[in-house]
């Protein structure tokens, strides 16, 4: 008897979201399917899948998280099984994938960062965590800075995305599809973006290793943006959304470490 399959395949996205460098799909074994992934992303990537089926078997069961490792290919995801052998089977599936291990709770609390700038400059924090501009139930930090200022990594890690096309901002939330970042993914899981670089302001791109204090692009006023400032922002990826974190920085000639305050200035003596 004729087996009829049936695939709908949905990635949605967002600026935190895995994109363009993954698939899922299927190959066909006796009385059933393998599902499987590829990853070509530098960074974990987190798969959920909702299937829809009939007289199959769900291996590992439905709306299930799976992570498929970095640069990875074929990595078996489930396997779909017919129930009753000689009875036609079929399925539909949808896919929601974001970067990151989804299922990982623990991060590096005491990691201590250093500051996103060069030595001997001092800027000021014009909206803190949970800013009431747009930093609301979010741990995210704006420093106040002149357009292209040199902006240097706060920690190791990867570069996983890069967008400097855009040269357009405003104050409504709609321009945040307008900003320009880089982003990083850090051993323990954790991602940090630097948002509303200049246009073609990056000095690094995607694949690159980077190490702590490395230069890696030029501030600006690019996207969602009311005035010349970066944007950073610490977080790791859940089913549910951004975690973002406060996080500890070295500060003046070093030996200082604090959580970064709304209204302080910072001096990088180091």
């Amino acid at each position: 008897m004729k087996k009829i399959l049936i695939i709908a395949f949905i990635i949605t996205t967002s600026i935190c979201k895995a994109q363009d460098n993954i698939k899922v799909y299927y190959e066909k074994i006796d009385n059933g399917y393998n599902i499987y992934a590829d990853n070509d992303e530098f960074c974990p990537v987190s798969f959920k899948l909702d299937f829809n089926v009939t007289n199959l078997t769900i291996e590992e069961g439905n709306n299930n998280l799976y992570v498929v490792d970095s640069k990875s290919k074929k990595q078996l995801l489930t396997t779909l099984k017919a129930l009753k052998i000689g009875k036609p089977y079929n399925f539909s599936f949808t896919t929601w994938a974001n970067y990151g291990n989804c299922n990982k709770k623990e991060y590096d609390e005491n990691y201590v960062y250093d500051l996103p700038f060069k030595n001997s400059n001092k800027f000021k924090i014009i909206q803190g965590y949970n800013g009431t501009f747009s930093h609301q139930n979010k741990n995210a930090l704006d420093f106040s800075m002149p357009i292209g200022t040199e902006l240097t990594a706060i920690r190791e890690g990867v570069v996983i995305k890069v967008v400097e096309n855009n040269n357009k901002h405003c104050t409504n939330k709609e321009c945040e599809k307008y900003n320009n970042l880089i982003m990083i993914y850090h051993l323990d899981g954790t991602f940090a973006v630097y948002a509303h670089i200049k246009q073609n302001g990056s000095k690094v791109k995607v694949g690159d290793q980077v190490s702590k204090g490395q230069l890696i692009g030029y501030s600006g006023n690019v996207g969602y943006s009311s005035k010349p400032h970066l944007h950073l922002v610490v977080y790791k990826n859940s089913v549910d959304g951004m975690v973002t974190f406060k996080t500890k920085f070295r500060i003046e000639d070093g030996t200082k470490i604090e959580f970064l305050i709304e209204g302080s200035e910072y001096l990088k003596g180091y």
